[in-house]
């Protein structure tokens, strides 16, 4: 939801980034998964994470799904949203939690929005 399109319009990528930046993060280390298009483009992105070059890499399940392989430097991840299905929350845990990490222990920041549905689904979710 709210991906970047350029566009000017607000969005929660871009939104995030300042945010980031506006605490010291150099931009040049915040990445979106939208800015690789081709397989060539995210191998080259995946790598620069890898390297710890990216620090932070933003994305839904659905483009960071399958084959991204980013693990080795991970040290948390931020779910800002609650999947629907338990199999994409698996899909999220496994970028983080899973072989090749170099930290052994990594932490999973979960949020929910005050007066929604949030709450409930992530219960659901620890309980399926």
């Amino acid at each position: 939801m709210s991906t970047p399109k350029g566009d000017g319009e607000f969005n929660i990528y871009d939104d995030i980034r300042n945010k980031l930046v506006n605490m010291g993060i150099p931009k040049e280390e915040i990445a979106f998964i939208h800015e690789a298009d081709t397989d060539k483009q995210k191998d080259e992105l995946f790598s620069k994470v890898r390297r710890g070059e990216v620090r932070v890499l933003l994305g839904s399940t659905q483009k960071m799904g399958a084959g991204t392989n980013v693990q080795n430097k991970l040290i948390a991840l931020h779910d800002l949203d609650v999947p629907w299905r338990p199999s994409d929350l698996e899909q999220r845990s496994g970028r983080i939690v899973r072989q090749g990490n170099e930290n052994d222990k990594v932490n999973i920041f979960r949020y929910v929005t005050e007066n929604t549905f949030d709450s409930y689904l992530w219960v659901r979710h620890e309980v399926a």
